[in-house]
């Protein structure tokens, strides 16, 4: 039977299951029960009661349940933000930018892509809903494809 395993950070490990082992007999021909024998867990590895739903969820000692599963991660291209917008939209981006630090401006600028894992990404989510309109936004900030 598989037992489940988190990390220090209560992030799932993965499962981890037995075999039945058995033993040689003794010198009279006896074979001793079958033991079930575990493999070698992982340094600090925790055991918890059951998998998650999804790999990215966290486990929460507190409660012994999983947390929320994660947002998927958007991954969205310059190509594919720049082509979405129109010739007025992409002025009011770059007006807009050019009143955030010089660093914000040069990690945007240089940027190989947008991912909502990254700290720029709020102040893009905002910027795309104030400046477009919620539903205009996430048309304009929707993943790239491939």
């Amino acid at each position: 039977m598989a037992k489940f395993f988190v990390d220090e950070t209560c992030r799932y490990i993965g499962a981890f299951d037995g075999v039945w082992v058995q033993d040689s007999s003794d010198e009279d021909g006896n074979l001793p029960p079958k033991r079930w024998d575990f493999p070698a867990l992982p340094a600090g590895a925790i055991e918890v009661p059951m998998a998650p739903e999804h790999g990215g969820q966290v486990w929460d000692s507190v409660s012994k349940r999983w947390g929320a599963i994660p947002a998927p991660l958007v991954v969205l291209y310059p190509v594919d933000l720049w082509s979405r917008m129109t010739d007025t939209e992409a002025e009011q981006v770059e007006a807009a930018m050019a009143g955030q630090t010089v660093r914000l401006q040069n990690v945007f600028r240089s940027a190989s892509s947008y991912r909502s894992d990254h700290e720029l990404w709020p102040l893009l989510e905002t910027m795309a809903t104030e400046l477009f309109g919620e539903s205009r936004a996430t048309e304009v900030l929707a993943p790239s494809v491939g």
